[in-house]
């Protein structure tokens, strides 16, 4: 089956041209660098800090699309995982969330990533609002990062 067949690949399309993520995008607040299936590359802005980029890129891995995804941080001009020394810090929820503990950082420790949540149940009542949303897909993941990287929590990249 070609990748224009399946049917998580033309959801995910539908998703990235809806108004949700187009209006996030039209705000600043993110931009679609590329889709490459199974993968999205989405540069998510973060506030001003000295010494630190204006915006960190994820790369989120789609399969299954819209039962959600899992995202990581990603330099775009190496192709691979981001230093960790070039990741978000932070005060507290920062370095919470961007953990090089957690699955050896091949994800964020947030209840919308898809394996992050696996063990983690009680989030679903607990922390509803951070959640995956079928219906809001890769939106609603965005949305809780980019709240967190335009957070007075963020200090800056990690290595500054």
């Amino acid at each position: 089956m070609s990748e224009a067949q399946r049917p998580d690949y033309r959801t995910l399309l539908e998703h990235l041209g809806a108004a949700p993520f187009v209006l996030g995008g039209r705000d600043g607040r993110w931009r679609l660098l590329r889709v490459a299936w199974p993968f999205a590359d989405i540069a998510i802005a973060a506030a001003l800090r000295e010494g630190s980029p204006s915006e960190y890129a994820m790369r989120f891995e789609c399969t299954g699309y819209p039962s959600g995804v899992t995202g990581r941080l990603w330099d775009m001009e190496e192709d691979a995982p981001l230093r960790v020394a070039r990741w978000p810090g932070g005060k507290s929820r920062v370095p919470a969330v961007f953990r090089a503990d957690w699955k050896g950082g091949s994800c964020l420790y947030l209840p919308c990533d898809r394996v992050t949540i696996e063990g983690h149940e009680n989030w679903r009542t607990q922390h509803r609002s951070m959640c995956w949303s079928r219906s809001r897909g890769i939106v609603s993941y965005l949305e809780v990062v980019s709240e967190l990287l335009t957070s007075k929590d963020y200090t800056g990249v990690r290595g500054a």
